[in-house]
């Protein structure tokens, strides 16, 4: 009972955090005309700031401009325009290009200096021309990292603050415990809000060291209701923390930083670890929602718990107590799991998610425990328990080199040196709030070989934050059956099997084309069932499903099922 009160406290402070944040004003730009050209007119009014009053954001900016969908900007109104696109310069040079940017959106992980930007309208036809360049600078530290050139992928989230060190937190809240980090924001789920974009899949989460600029960490949270995320094992320190939304492509928004009345930095308390991960290490699973190590009210052992609705969809809980695995594969039909073998004493119990295709692990959560022997069992020690089953995971590092010598008359020499090197990329922590996933990953960049003598070929797959576009094929999900009675708020859907799908992704919306989206919910079922209190007074509302699969640690989704008409009974 603890446990859930613990955990209603973690959801009760993020609807407080989320609540209390301000969107800029806009209207549905995606309702937009047919184009039949380029738009003509220039993107009017674009600002930079980086303060408000009293208020600076560090390492960040906040654009904003006239939206092309007000019929009031009357210089600047296109409704024929879907997005907007930003091209942010440095001395000259192009940092980024933000491919579907949020208005009134603050882009992150900026280093400090002077920069200009310029905007542009587009349609269905391409870009339109670019509006008038705007100077600002950014305060802050300077990031050791090289900003992706280009973030074309969904909108910029939005609502970025720290539940960590937030005095409007409760102090007993977990994300206020030592060595953890808790950030909120709102989901892309949440249609009403300007950074909606029904084409994200999951975010991720960049973490600095504030005093040195360096890379500490980068988490993956799969699900685009997601809105939240408590980080364990973090050195105590103080921190830069950036959002980016990502879609099924892999592709990604710009960095979402804290706005105006949030703090750009968030203080961790505890212990100083020494484990700051590179954004190109391998992706790490995440820990399920709820995950506690619990010994009260227990009189021999302890006992594992998280939410039953955690997804643990291709990976494992492992068990480790004094650093030993003794127990691989924990989670099974329930989400607990009792442990009463080992003998009278002290210990420090630890429990990490591995994906099951590449024993990759997460940060693990710990805990030291005192606990009494079963009198029904003998006692052993973590070695003792030690489980065979458990495997490390192995850094992939492949070369091969081929070498020919030819001798003639005239001597010659051919060496045809070919190298390839994989570099894995994605790095994770542990999010308590998240789901397992995949991190995004580029795709290889090819040298071409030539003729020449001892000339060398190098494949090499880049270290960076977008995805390989996925060779599986997912298969097209259908919506067989939609119901629901008149008067209910409960809609029951039919989804037909689709081969080597783990999971399906269901949206029900009050139109054809999903502009209107109410809500998004992910199931293991065919059969499955979807409440909300905005179906009870729908006069139409429309069903739709992908099918999901994750393979060797990532997670590939297929495309949407045709658009179902819910069918209501009298």
């Amino acid at each position: 009972m603890k446990r859930l009160k613990k955990f209603g406290a973690i959801i009760c402070a993020i609807a407080m955090i989320v609540s209390s944040i301000t969107y800029y004003p806009t209207s549905n730009v995606s309702a937009a005309k047919t184009a039949t050209s380029l738009p003509e007119k220039k993107v009017i009014g674009l600002v930079a700031n980086s303060k408000s009053g009293s208020d600076t954001i560090e390492n960040a900016i906040m654009f904003a401009w006239a939206g092309a969908d007000d019929p009031a900007n009357v210089a600047g109104y296109d409704p024929t325009v879907t997005s907007t696109v930003i091209y942010i310069y440095k001395d000259g040079k192009l940092v980024t290009k933000i491919g579907n940017a949020t208005k009134g959106g603050v882009v992150g992980g900026l280093s400090a200096g002077s920069y200009t930007a310029q905007a542009a309208n587009v349609n269905s036809m391409g870009e339109g021309p670019l509006s008038e360049t705007v100077s600002f600078t950014v305060t802050g530290a300077t990031l050791n990292y090289t900003y992706p050139v280009n973030c074309i992928g969904p909108k910029t989230p939005a609502g970025l603050s720290y539940i960590t060190g937030n005095p409007e937190v409760p102090a007993d809240n977990p994300a206020q415990k030592d060595n953890k980090l808790g950030v909120a924001w709102a989901p892309s789920s949440e249609a009403s809000i300007p950074s909606a974009d029904s084409s994200v899949v999951g975010y991720n989460l960049y973490l600095f060291d504030a005093k040195t600029g360096t890379p500490y960490r980068r988490v993956y949270v799969d699900g685009i209701t997601k809105s939240n995320v408590i980080l364990e094992s973090v050195s105590a320190g103080e921190y830069l923390a950036y959002l980016s939304a990502v879609d099924a492509e892999g592709r990604e928004s710009a960095l979402a930083a804290t706005s105006f009345g949030q703090s750009s930095k968030v203080t961790v308390k505890g212990q100083v670890i020494d484990n700051a991960q590179s954004f190109d290490k391998p992706n790490q699973p995440t820990l399920p929602d709820g995950l506690s190590i619990l010994t009260e009210g227990i009189k021999y052992g302890f006992t594992i718990a998280w939410s039953g609705e955690a997804d643990l969809t291709g990976q494992r809980l492992n068990l480790f107590v004094d650093g030993v695995c003794i127990k691989v594969g924990i989670n099974g039909n329930v989400a607990s799991y009792y442990e009463n073998r080992l003998a009278a004493g002290t210990y420090e119990v630890e429990v990490r998610s591995q994906y099951t295709s590449n024993n990759v692990e997460s940060f693990g959560l710990k805990k030291t425990v005192s606990i009494e022997a079963d009198p029904g069992l003998t006692g052993k020690t973590p070695a003792e328990l030690a489980d065979p089953a458990y495997s490390e995971y192995k850094e992939p590092t492949t070369t091969a080199v081929a070498e020919t010598t030819t001798t003639a008359a005239v001597e010659t020499t051919t060496t045809a040196a070919a190298e390839t090197t994989t570099v894995a990329t994605a790095e994770t922590t542990t999010p308590v709030a998240v789901a397992p996933t995949l991190k995004p990953t580029e795709k290889p960049t090819t040298v071409a070989p030539t003729t020449n003598a001892n000339a060398q070929t190098t494949t090499k797959k880049q270290p960076s934050q977008t995805t390989i576009k996925s060779s599986v094929n997912v298969g097209k999900a259908v919506v067989k059956k939609a119901i629901k009675k008149k008067s209910a708020k409960k809609i029951s859907l039919t989804l037909k099997r689709v081969k080597g799908a783990t999971k399906y992704k269901v949206q029900i919306a009050k139109d054809k084309r999903f502009k209107k989206t109410i809500v998004t919910k992910t199931t293991k079922k065919l059969t499955y069932s979807v409440s909300n209190s905005k179906f009870k007074k729908a006069k139409k509302l429309y069903a739709r499903a992908k099918a999901i699969v994750v393979k060797g640690g990532e997670t590939y989704q297929g495309k949407w099922s045709k658009p179902k008409q819910v069918k209501i009974k009298k």
